[in-house]
C-alpha cells in the first residue's frame, strides 16, 4: 500500500526511509545510445516502485518537456530497451541494467538533486494506523537501520550471496550512496518530490507482461 496515497490510513515511521542526496545508481532511465530525452515517446516502467515513476515523470516531462506514453512492463532490460524508447528500472535490474553495451543511463538521484537542490526521498516505513502496530514496526525499523549502519562489510557480504548484479567495489559505492534516515533536509526533498508529483495528470498506464 502506498503511504504517499493513504496517509489517512497508515502511520509512517519518524526518522527514516530510503534517501539519497545526489545519485543513487539503482534508480536509473536507461535509453539507447545517441537519444535525447526530449525525444522519448515511449517508457517501460518497472512495477517495483511507484515513487520512481513519478520522479521519472517529474524527469521527463517537467524537466525536459517529453509526452511520452508509459507502459508498466515485466521483463528482461534487453527486451524492454529494443520495445521502448526508454524504460525506468530500480534495485538489481537497474544495477543490471548498468552493465548493458550501447546503452546511456540517468541517475534519477542525481537529476533530482540538481534540480530541486534537496535530497529525494525513495522510499518511507509505514504501519497501519493501529498504535499497538505502530510501536512493534518503529522499534524494528531502528533496530536494523542502526544495524546496517553498522555492518556495512557484512550488507555487501550479503547483498553478493543473495546474487547482486554487482561486484563488491559497485555494492560498497551503493550502500554508501543511500541513507536510511529521513532528517530535515530530507522531509524537505520528500515534500517537494510530493508537490511536484501532485502537479502530474493521473496516466494513463498500460499494463505490459513478457
Amino acid at each position: 500500500m502506498r503511504w504517499d496515497r493513504h496517509r489517512d490510513r497508515l502511520w509512517r515511521v519518524p526518522g527514516y526511509g530510503i534517501a539519497s542526496d545526489g545519485p543513487v545508481t539503482d534508480v536509473l532511465l536507461v535509453m539507447q545510445k545517441g537519444r535525447a530525452l526530449r525525444e522519448v515517446r515511449s517508457v517501460a516502467l518497472t512495477s517495483e516502485a511507484a515513487t520512481s515513476h513519478g520522479l521519472a515523470r517529474i524527469v521527463l516531462e517537467r524537466l525536459h518537456g517529453a509526452s511520452p506514453r508509459y507502459e508498466v512492463v515485466s521483463t528482461r532490460p534487453e527486451w524492454a530497451l529494443a520495445e521502448y524508447d526508454a524504460a525506468l528500472f530500480v534495485g538489481d535490474t537497474a544495477l543490471e541494467a548498468r552493465r548493458l553495451g550501447g546503452v546511456e543511463t540517468v541517475d534519477l538521484g542525481a537529476v533530482w538533486r540538481e534540480y530541486a537542490a534537496l535530497p529525494m526521498v525513495y522510499a518511507v516505513w509505514a504501519s497501519r494506523g493501529d498504535p499497538a502496530r505502530y510501536g512493534f514496526w518503529a522499534d524494528r525499523v531502528a533496530l536494523a537501520v542502526g544495524w546496517a549502519e553498522r555492518h556495512a562489510d557484512e550488507v555487501v557480504d550479503e547483498a553478493r550471496r543473495l546474487g547482486a548484479p554487482a561486484t563488491d567495489e559497485d555494492l560498497r559505492a551503493y550502500f554508501s550512496s543511500i541513507g536510511y534516515r529521513v532528517g530535515l533536509k530530507e522531509g524537505e526533498g520528500l515534500r517537494r518530490y510530493l508537490a511536484e508529483a501532485g502537479h502530474l495528470s493521473p496516466g494513463p498506464y498500460g499494463r505490459v507482461s513478457a
